[in-house]
C-alpha cells in the first residue's frame, strides 16, 4: 500500500474563487512518535491534509469547503493577510506554516479549540520531520494552550479522546523539558482512563513518566 494523492477542485469560503491542488487520500507508515506523530513512508503527506486557496491563502481540511461549512466561514483576505504578517509567521517554515494559517483560521472563527490544537500539533510535526526545533517549540506551545482550552471548556465528547489529550499535554511538556508540568498532567491521565481497552494509553503514560523523572528525550 502506498500514500495516494487526488487533484481536486475547491470554491475558496473566504474570496470566492475556484483554485485545483493536490489533497492526500491514503496514507502508509509504520510505527508513530510518542506524540502521535506517525513514520510515514515515503515523502510527508501531512501538508496535503490542507487544502490552501492560491488567490487569498485561505487554508483548511477539505471539508472546511463544503457548502454547509463555508457557509459559517466568515473570515476576510484582509484577516489572513494580517495572519500572513505576524512575526511569527515569518519565522516558521513553508510546510508546518500551512497548519498555523489554519489554526489562526480556526481561532478566528472560534472553532472547537481541540480542533485547533490538532491543527497546531501536526504543524509541530512537520517541524520536526525537517528538523527545526525552535519552530517545533512554537507550535508545541500553542498545541497545549489549546488543548487545555478545549478540556477546561468540555469541547471533547469522548471520554476516552479527554485521556488522550490529556496524556499528550503531559508528553508535549516532557518534551518541552517541563518536567514538573509533564509530570502532573501524566499523573493527571492515569486518573482519567476508566476503560480496560486504553491499557495501552496507561502502559504509554507509565513508560513516558518515567522517561521524564530522568529526563530522557
Amino acid at each position: 500500500m502506498t500514500t495516494k494523492y487526488n487533484n481536486e477542485t475547491f470554491i475558496c469560503p473566504c474570496c470566492g474563487k475556484e483554485f485545483e491542488t493536490k489533497i492526500v487520500t491514503m496514507i502508509t507508515h509504520e510505527g508513530q512518535d510518542s506524540d502521535f506523530l506517525p513514520h510515514f513512508v515515503g515523502e510527508n503527506p501531512l501538508p496535503f491534509y490542507l487544502a490552501q486557496c492560491i488567490y487569498c491563502n485561505f487554508i483548511g481540511y477539505p471539508e472546511d469547503y463544503a457548502p454547509e461549512n463555508s457557509q459559517k466561514t466568515e473570515i476576510t483576505p484582509s484577516q489572513i493577510k494580517k495572519i500572513l504578517n505576524l512575526p511569527l509567521s515569518k519565522k516558521i517554515p513553508e510546510i508546518p506554516l500551512r497548519f498555523f494559517i489554519a489554526g489562526k483560521i480556526y481561532e478566528e472563527l472560534k472553532r472547537n479549540p481541540y480542533f485547533t490544537a490538532n491543527l497546531y500539533l501536526r504543524g509541530a510535526w512537520c517541524c520536526r520531520i525537517i528538523d527545526n526545533r525552535k519552530a517545533e517549540i512554537e507550535l508545541q506551545q500553542l498545541a497545549i494552550r489549546f488543548f487545555k482550552i478545549a478540556l477546561e471548556k468540555s469541547t471533547i465528547s469522548s471520554p476516552d479522546t479527554v485521556s488522550v489529550v490529556t496524556y499528550l499535554i503531559g508528553e508535549l511538556y516532557r518534551r518541552l523539558e517541563d518536567r514538573k508540568s509533564a509530570r502532573e498532567w501524566f499523573e493527571a491521565t492515569v486518573e482519567t482512563i476508566i476503560d480496560p481497552e486504553q491499557q495501552w494509553l496507561l502502559e504509554l503514560t507509565q513508560k513516558q513518566a518515567e522517561l521524564n523523572e530522568y529526563l530522557i528525550n
